[in-house]
């Protein structure tokens, strides 16, 4: 039998068990330093201005990794949201709107206010079960004990975020007031009537000329309603709309890119010469019994 060999203890230098303050003290420096008059001309160059949108890229850059089962690059997209987070934080510190200090505390004291079921003396006095109950409870504490209540129930919707997010929160706030379909049936019915709707607006009419611009402008609020209706029903299908589409474009393109192929095995190449739609049908349907 083979003798076991002692377990070496950990130092707290070793990435398994090294405190996560100075990691993140670390990172904090590193940009400070970059940011100072010694430090990287492109990186003192940045403002807020030009630098929020890196936040959008960022996020969908580690969804697109958490969509692949990309462990390592999920890693690496979240250590870039960190970055960002972090500058933009450096940046408001130098014009003393804020620290970090404060971003941080304001997010931890939000954070046990918000879930008195877990963090109060008492947890007993907000008993919770599901997560539609915590939700319940979150909104009573943010609109009593924080007092923002207000008649706009849209108004935490930011108007900057995809118009596909902010259908499915405009429906969810909709919801929590008690407007909302009563089952997925009636709601596949409405998507039903709005392409109903969109056909009718654009082949109703046998003078319709599609570059009037109100013609047009009926068309795209038909396009629209039916859209509306579309996230309802995935909602309804508890379906993430966004990432519903994100497959659907996903597997386009790897179906077009498997078509390319198989044309350029038989001697043909899409941008080179203009092919029949018929042929190109054919291929397509090559294609797409490979990735079944």
């Amino acid at each position: 039998m083979k003798k076991k060999e002692p377990v070496k203890e950990q130092t707290n230098d070793t990435p398994s068990n090294k405190d996560i303050s100075s990691s993140f003290n670390q990172l904090y420096n590193i940009l400070k330093t970059l940011r100072s008059p010694n430090g990287c001309p492109w990186d003192r160059e940045q403002t807020p201005e030009s630098f929020y949108k890196n936040l959008i890229e960022e996020s969908y850059e580690y969804i697109d990794a958490y969509l692949k089962k990309d462990i390592n690059e999920c890693s690496e997209e979240l250590g870039d949201m960190f970055l960002v987070v972090t500058m933009l934080t450096i940046m408001h510190e130098e014009r003393d709107d804020f620290s970090l200090v404060k971003v941080l505390d304001d997010t931890s004291e939000k954070l046990i206010r918000r879930h008195p079921h877990v963090f109060s003396e008492d947890t007993s006095a907000y008993e919770v079960e599901n997560g539609d109950e915590v939700a319940v409870l979150w909104d009573s504490i943010k609109q009593n004990v924080e007092g923002k209540k207000s008649q706009d129930i849209f108004k935490t919707i930011a108007a900057s975020s995809p118009n596909l997010l902010q259908a499915v929160e405009i429906q969810k706030k909709a919801r929590k007031v008690g407007f909302d379909w009563d089952s997925r049936t009636d709601v596949f019915k409405k998507v039903q009537e709005e392409l109903e709707e969109l056909a009718c607006e654009v082949d109703g009419n046998s003078h319709f000329d599609i570059s009037v611009p109100e013609n047009k402008d009926r068309i795209i609020d038909e396009f629209g309603d039916t859209l509306f209706s579309m996230v309802n029903y995935a909602r309804f299908l508890d379906i993430d709309p966004d990432e519903a589409l994100y497959r659907a474009n996903r597997k386009f393109k790897n179906r077009f890119s498997s078509m390319q192929q198989l044309l350029s095995e038989d001697g043909k190449d899409i941008l080179e010469e203009t092919l029949p739609l018929s042929e190109l049908d054919r291929y397509w349907e090559k294609a797409k019994a490979l990735q079944e």
